[in-house]
């Protein structure tokens, strides 16, 4: 990146990191802000990686040498006043593979984690909406992959009952920390081709789907020449419009499945995430990618419904991902079976 470059990014950043502390997200709308703010970021710390310095818990795992070993820190790159919590996953048998998911860029407040047994973590968080209704998510380590579900419960401190509609939880899954993995210290359109969604063509990376203009960005801004990020669609929706302010386009080409991920920098690893109830997913700023899942089962009463995602670390084998994401989401396997094919 140029010094040009660097301070372009430096003066859409103030603006947009302005527009974050106003609305201080308070709705998923809030999304564009927050992750267009990244972009200030990419040619400074984040390009060197990420130093855990605000520790909040680490769990005890009983098997370090075959499940991910989990932990909780407080990420305050954009500021003490600012700071995300992370959740982070260190796979042992996935070189280079520490990945972090932001729990969340979402409407909540932070109220406590701690480990359990199996090497799990719980978090709780408190909707501001909603002061009495505290989200419970239990992390879950598994063999190569991480497991994240998350219900709903009133505080019995506070009393009443569960709003009928919960806002789903929006997880900002991270590489910027997995060395095997993150874009620094090549191009970020580099990373760019190394993610992937699936296709009715297979297995497609990212570069290699038609991507669609930054709408807020000039068309010859450098950021658009090519897009550095995107957002897609399943195969059972229709391509939204993107707005004029929008921080990001909607591709034409939409999954089949609600997989995303990326390759090693060495081919020979993936990671992915994955659930079984995403309408849409993007690959963003800061090495990160959202797959937004809903509560589950739909028409259940609040306090039954599920929020669940799953996070993957393996060899580099597209037909081997889809077929463990098919058994653990059945859901999506049956989506998955509009997949023409698994291409490499």
């Amino acid at each position: 990146m140029t010094s040009r470059q660097d301070s372009k990014a430096g003066e859409i950043g103030k603006v947009e990191r302005i527009a974050w502390q106003g609305r201080c997200l308070r709705d998923r709308r809030a999304l564009a802000a927050v992750i267009a703010c990244a972009a200030l970021m990419w040619g400074g710390r984040y390009a060197k990686g990420v130093e855990v310095k605000n520790l909040v818990v680490e769990a005890r795992n009983p098997q370090p040498k075959t499940l991910p070993t989990l932990s909780v820190w407080w990420d305050e790159s954009f500021g003490a006043d600012h700071r995300l919590l992370m959740l982070g996953a260190e796979f042992p048998d996935v070189p280079g593979l520490v990945c972090d998911s932001w729990c969340y860029e979402s409407d909540l407040d932070f109220l406590g984690a701690t480990s359990s047994s199996g090497g799990r973590i719980e978090l709780r968080h408190r909707w501001r909406q909603h002061p009495n209704v505290v989200l419970m998510t239990m992390v879950t380590p598994e063999r190569g992959a991480v497991a994240f579900e998350a219900r709903v419960e009133v505080d019995k401190d506070a009393g009443g009952e569960l709003p009928p509609q919960l806002p789903a939880p929006n997880m900002c899954w991270q590489l910027r920390r997995a060395e095997g993995f993150r874009s620094a210290p090549a191009p970020y359109p580099d990373f760019v081709k190394r993610c992937f969604i699936f296709t009715e063509k297979g297995r497609t990376f990212l570069d290699q789907t038609t991507r669609r203009k930054i709408p807020c960005r000039p068309p010859d801004d450098a950021y658009n020449n090519p897009p550095w990020v995107q957002m897609y669609v399943g195969v059972w929706q229709q391509v939204p419009e993107a707005g004029a302010t929008s921080w990001a386009d909607y591709s034409p080409d939409r999954y089949t499945t609600p997989v995303i991920g990326a390759v090693s920098r060495d081919g020979k690893y993936l990671a992915a995430l994955a659930n079984d109830s995403a309408g849409m997913m993007c690959q963003a700023w800061h090495d990160c990618m959202h797959n937004n899942a809903e509560w589950l089962p739909a028409e259940a009463a609040p306090g039954e419904r599920r929020w669940r995602v799953k996070v993957y670390g393996m060899k580099n084998d597209a037909g081997a991902l889809l077929a463990r994401v098919n058994r653990d989401f059945p859901n999506a396997a049956r989506r998955a079976h509009q997949t023409a094919g698994v291409t490499d």
